[in-house]
């Protein structure tokens, strides 16, 4: 019987502190069909020497590339991926795999049609640096959608596995504006496809001072953070930004449904009368009431 090939996709940069711990994690999956393609984004501590010591090994494939960032990073590694693997997941470099996250991952896309775009995420396990677990992350309360997605992530980035069909319809064009790699792929999927949220956590996600997005794990903290950054950006913050850059890229594709609801998230908050409106509206949502209200708040004074 053939099994689905699955291309893990790893972006490293000066990660020798966690990264051998995150490979032999990768190599002890119990899924008997894995390729791993990593590319190192220009890494100025050990990180090449140690995938100098795994290139041997007849599963993984090293790029090593000038520092262009996470985000192209990654989005380059799905560009070079294999467009002959069935399903495709993304790796930081820093985390722990339990043996059957891959199997897991596959066992819920096989169950719908290869000919849909899919995109599986999950819960995770929170680990502080020695692995000891701090907590879980926060299920969503209402679920993925489009509307979600306009405003908020919820796929974690090292929990992604999509589908091939999702990978053509992400590789049409490679965006240019983006709030993370991730929030893009759980936007466009969401839009076309189907997006699966496993309750279940198969992940260590390690939390440190060098975790390019880390999860706070006190809900007052996370929300200073996240204000913070939205103060920060004046005007316009990349949430409009990214809904404008999908727009152009997927408009012409958009079924009339996601259209409508796109098109109103970008123009009916052009005047604050709009902003005022909209803001009352549930067109687009977070995924908790504390959060909403904050987005609505937002909304108003053009800060989203």
């Amino acid at each position: 019987m053939n099994v689905s090939k699955v291309q893990v996709l790893l972006s490293t940069y000066n990660g020798e502190k966690y990264l051998k711990e995150q490979l032999d994690s990768l190599l002890a999956q119990d899924y008997p069909n894995i390729d791993i393609l990593i590319r190192d984004d220009g890494s100025k501590d050990s990180t090449k020497q140690i995938l100098t010591g795994y290139e041997n090994h007849k599963n993984i494939s090293v790029i090593y590339g000038s520092n262009i960032g996470i985000i192209a990073s990654f989005l380059e590694l799905l560009k070079i991926s294999d467009p002959e693997a069935e399903f495709f997941a993304f790796c930081d470099q820093d985390d722990v795999w339990l043996k059957d996250k891959i199997s897991r991952a596959v066992g819920f896309l096989d169950q719908y049609p290869k000919e849909n775009s899919l995109l599986y995420c999950s819960r995770t396990t929170l680990v502080d640096e020695n692995l000891n677990i701090i907590g879980q992350s926060e299920i969503p309360k209402r679920g993925p959608s489009f509307k979600n997605a306009l405003v908020q992530n919820i796929a974690t980035g090292c929990t992604i596995v999509i589908n091939r069909m999702s990978r053509e319809l992400l590789m049409k064009e490679i965006p240019k504006t983006v709030g993370m790699h991730d929030w893009w792929m759980y936007l466009v999927v969401s839009a076309f496809g189907k997006v699966i949220y496993d309750t279940e956590s198969k992940i260590l996600y390690r939390q440190h001072s060098s975790n390019a997005i880390g999860y706070k794990t006190n809900t007052i903290a996370r929300w200073v953070a996240r204000i913070q950054r939205f103060l920060r950006s004046g005007g316009l913050y990349l949430v409009t930004e990214q809904a404008k850059e999908f727009k152009r890229i997927y408009d012409s594709l958009l079924p009339k449904d996601k259209k409508v609801i796109l098109d109103r998230f970008i123009d009916d908050r052009k005047s604050f009368v709009g902003r005022l409106r909209y803001s009352f509206s549930s067109e687009v949502y977070r995924q908790s009431r504390v959060d909403d209200i904050i987005l609505r708040l937002l909304i108003i004074i053009n800060r989203v």
